[in-house]
């Protein structure tokens, strides 16, 4: 067997210390959590009517740094989504930017790509809180699971170059690539499907369902992949699942969230969990569901970007979810015998 000196062993460890703590680093956009102003220049007429052929236009991204420094992208645009890029629904589109990585260097945009900007939806105040709410609801889940998309608040100006005077500001946030979400955690993403629910990690699952119940989301499917991408560690492993898209939820509460005719709900405020029916009864999920409630209230307590009255409403609802999973009783009706497949985990 060939031996090696000790100082060839010791610069291999730095080597892959140094390569696995990179792949785990958080690109610089989203380790701040202050509001990204900045400016989109772009035709905006053309871009928001765009919702058939989805054509890339090309576009200006301005911001400036606290030290006045300020930096311009040459980027393209292009509206994205499905529900929220129907004019019966949103009169704004969500729109993705494409960045050219070599003009993105020693900027907080470095090593981006294409990143998904969820928009305004309508003009209006109330409509800029949906989305802000829905922020509030990604930056909970990442206190959930380390599988989980990173998020980056913005208010962002929108200038049509030939019509300068006619700008508009809102509240919109950045959402991190999959590949992104999936390298910091020393994974890849997961490209095929899964048969049902059971065929996902336990853990991350158990935590998926529970959390999706506390924001009385039900657009969501695993084996679908319905607002849920999949990511995969080590060879033999089970894939994770990462949620997002959470604007029908009732913690979000848009006006043209409704649920689905099968759950028989009257709107989407009302909670029903979609989990498999566990072995334990979910004790354990509710412990640790639990041990971060106070975490979960500072994400809502400590938004200042909302109106006080919105805070005490996401703090309601969740106060009611926390009531549910600490009384016997209610987790017997509504959990353990509500749960979505009358047998235990394949994996118990």
């Amino acid at each position: 067997m060939m031996m090696y000196p000790k100082n060839i062993i010791y610069l291999i460890f730095i080597l892959f210390f140094v390569q696995s703590a990179k792949s785990q680093e958080l690109k610089e956009l989203f380790r701040s959590d202050e509001i990204l102003e900045m400016t989109i220049s772009l035709p905006l007429k053309k871009v928001i009517n765009d919702t058939k052929e989805r054509n890339e236009h090309a576009a200006k991204l301005t911001y400036k740094l606290a030290d006045s420094t300020v930096f311009v992208h040459h980027i393209e645009v292009q509206v994205r989504g499905k529900t929220r890029a129907s004019r019966e629904i949103c009169s704004f589109p969500p729109l993705k930017l494409d960045f050219n990585k070599t003009d993105t260097k020693q900027t907080i945009f470095e090593g981006q790509n294409k990143l998904k900007l969820v928009t305004h939806c309508k003009s209006g105040k109330y409509y800029e809180e949906y989305y802000q709410k829905e922020y509030i609801v990604y930056k909970m889940y990442q206190k959930v699971s380390p599988y989980s998309f990173n998020v980056r608040l913005c208010h962002i100006t929108y200038i049509d170059p030939d019509k300068p005077s006619q700008k508009i500001s809102y509240y919109g946030f950045l959402l991190e690539s999959i590949k992104d979400v999936a390298k910091r955690n020393d994974m890849k993403v997961f490209k095929d499907s899964v048969m049902n629910m059971q065929s996902i990690n336990k853990d991350n699952l158990d935590k998926l369902v529970m959390f999706q119940y506390l924001i009385g989301n039900l657009d969501w499917s695993i084996p679908t992949l319905h607002n849920i991408k999949l990511i995969v560690g080590k060879k033999g492993s089970l894939p994770l699942a990462v949620p997002y898209d959470f604007d029908y939820s009732g913690m979000v509460d848009t006006p043209y969230a409704i649920p689905a005719p099968q759950t028989n709900l009257t709107d989407v405020k009302s909670r029903l969990f979609l989990g498999f029916c566990s072995q334990d009864k979910y004790k354990s999920t509710i412990n640790f569901f639990n041990s971060i409630r106070k975490e979960l209230n500072d994400d809502i307590n400590t938004a200042g970007f909302l109106t006080e009255k919105t805070r005490k409403r996401m703090n309601s609802y969740l106060g009611v979810f926390y009531s549910y999973i600490n009384d016997p009783k209610q987790v017997d009706k509504r959990i353990t015998k509500a749960c979505k497949v009358k047998h235990k985990h394949a994996y118990e």
